[in-house]
């Protein structure tokens, strides 16, 4: 474990609400003097037997995960004025929040968002079933993926 007490995690990923997510981890981190962790999981398709390829398919779907993610870090770090600390895994997303969680204890608690109109994604649908997220506790965060810029300044306590 690193000199930070504690952590706060989102995920990039390619909906809509993931930058809400980000940015309330963000707003919450710098509030209680703690760090962000954003987890953009790429997707690595392979061919199988081809090891040449998959090795330079691999690398190209690394390198895109990597640019999509810094676009959100720098968005957040514009919005918030916090610079986020980027991971990037080859696992699906809940098997590498649930790695990531059990490497670094210094993470205390995921941010996700639900999608516009209250419908849940994967993982907000996988909580709500009662499945874990992590194989320890965390606190976990889930808001509305449709907030305006006003009423997440309010609940994450940037707003005067």
């Amino acid at each position: 474990m690193n000199d930070v007490s504690r952590k706060f995690l989102a995920v990039s990923d390619e909906t809509e609400e993931c930058m809400v997510a980000m940015v309330f981890a963000a707003m919450r981190a710098r509030a209680v003097s703690a760090r962000l962790i954003v987890l953009r999981c790429a997707r690595v398709p392979g061919l199988g037997g081809w090891i040449g390829l998959d090795r330079d398919i691999s690398e190209d779907a690394m390198d895109s995960a990597r640019l999509k993610a810094l676009k959100h870090i720098e968005a957040v770090e514009q919005r918030v004025g916090i610079k986020a600390e980027l991971v990037i895994s080859e696992d699906d997303p809940v098997d590498a929040i649930s790695k990531l969680v059990s490497q670094d204890r210094s993470i205390k608690s995921l941010v996700l968002a639900a999608a516009p109109g209250w419908r849940p994604g994967p993982l907000v649908s996988r909580l709500a079933k009662g499945k874990p997220m992590a194989t320890r506790p965390i606190a976990v965060t889930v808001i509305p993926g449709d907030l305006t810029d006003p009423e997440l300044d309010e609940i994450g306590g940037l707003a005067g």
